[in-house]
């Protein structure tokens, strides 16, 4: 009788300490307080008692996380897992308060994109627009602020861009000092500020702009398929026509622009520029023809440059491991002729025997090594020289062509 009632008094302290997995599940969720947590919870318990608002708290915990989410990139990924529009549209409104923080545009079309139709678009785009305008200004390079313009061809920035445009583009032809750099000045620029002075550059003798010969469509479309950069000025010419013609939908062929201004030459184009075509500016297609002839020709000779550099720089590295490993067995020889001659016998035997010492034998096979370097370098240099007059050239060139075309 005494047993039965201790039982009694125990079982309830003994239950009451006992918990199911389900609670001990919902527990560890709770303490955890994720999305995440909540619904692992419901996965492997999804009739247990507190699955109901497991659901609840999962929502709020998403709403909450989507709301703390300090950038774009969180908000669009937070957007793409779920089905609810509530928590599209709360990724929504806390991707637009990030983007207002963000400080490069990457983000701020990654907003675009994902988030169509929001009311801050407008805003998210002047301030696309403001800093791609400020980095530009500061690039002293004129390609900078020439694809500004023909990203924002009509932005309320433009006036100051062509300034800009013109006063960047004027001392890079000066700096060059070519013909061909003056005259693609004059033929982008002709009312600008320095146009009188850079005319008065431009040598008497220069070929003037004949008639467009016979055949000049086809050479420049052949041009054009040789040409990287010509391809590629092209393209950037048909994505800002089409901007021009389809502003509602600027905001994607914006962003191609962008890539194509940060791709390497021998990147991709757009699939919109498959099927591009361009034809002399008004004018200009008989000094065109000339200008694609020698440009088309530099561009061969800058490639077989480039190859030569490319085979003497591997030269250059076997050298150098040569010559590495030539040291260490001079030195390695030099230990053990040492130790001959302090002990009488070195761990290689009579390294003398038959002739001189192996050592000589490897400072002298380091020292051709060594002038094979010098060689190589020298070789290194002069490509270097090559390079840099074929730059000189060629960069005028380029301007030039690039001046002297349009989109047909």
């Amino acid at each position: 009788m005494k047993k039965f009632l201790l039982a009694a008094l125990l079982f309830p302290a003994f239950y009451g300490c006992a918990t199911s997995p389900d609670v001990t599940a919902w527990k560890m969720a709770r303490e955890v307080n994720t999305p995440a947590a909540y619904e692992d919870y419901i996965r492997r318990y999804p009739k247990g008692d507190n699955v109901k608002e497991a659901r609840a708290l999962t929502e709020q915990a998403k709403t909450e996380q989507i709301r703390k989410a300090g950038s774009v990139a969180e908000c669009v990924q937070a957007m793409k897992a779920s089905s609810d529009p509530k928590i599209a549209a709360i990724a929504a409104d806390s991707a637009f308060e990030a983007a207002k923080k963000e400080v490069t545009v990457e983000p701020l079309y990654s907003f675009l994109e994902n988030f169509k139709g929001h009311p801050g678009a407008p805003e998210i785009r002047r301030r696309i627009e403001q800093i791609e305008f400020e980095s530009a200004e500061k690039d002293a390079s004129p390609s900078a602020i020439g694809y500004f313009l023909l990203r924002h061809p009509d932005s309320h920035l433009s006036a100051r861009a062509r300034e800009l445009h013109a006063e960047k583009t004027y001392r890079q032809v000066k700096g060059w000092g070519s013909p061909y750099g003056y005259k693609a000045y004059l033929a982008m620029f002709p009312d600008s500020r320095y146009a009188a002075e850079i005319r008065g550059l431009v040598p008497m003798e220069a070929p003037q702009p004949q008639a467009a010969p016979t055949g000049t469509g086809t050479t420049l479309a052949a041009a054009v398929e040789k040409s990287p950069s010509l391809k590629r000025h092209a393209c950037a010419l048909e994505l800002s026509q089409s901007i021009r013609k389809n502003p509602g939908g600027a905001d994607s062929i914006r962003y191609k622009l962008l890539e194509l201004e940060k791709g390497s030459s021998g990147a991709g184009l757009p699939e919109a520029c498959s099927s591009v075509a361009l034809r002399g500016r008004r004018g200009a297609e008989g000094a065109l023809a000339e200008a694609l002839q020698a440009l088309s020709a530099a561009e061969e000779y800058r490639k077989e440059l480039a190859g030569k550099w490319e085979a003497s720089r591997q030269r250059e590295e076997m050298v150098k491991t040569a010559i590495a490993a030539s040291t260490s067995v001079a030195n390695d020889l030099e230990t053990a002729e040492l130790s001959e001659e302090v002990l009488g016998a070195g761990p290689l035997g009579r390294l003398d025997t038959g002739g001189e010492k192996g050592s000589v034998s490897a400072r002298k096979a380091l020292e051709r090594f060594q002038e094979a370097e010098k060689l190589v370098r020298a070789n290194k240099e002069a490509i270097k020289g090559m390079l840099v007059e074929t730059e000189a050239l060629y960069r005028p060139l380029q301007l030039y062509a690039i001046s002297s075309v349009e989109v047909r």
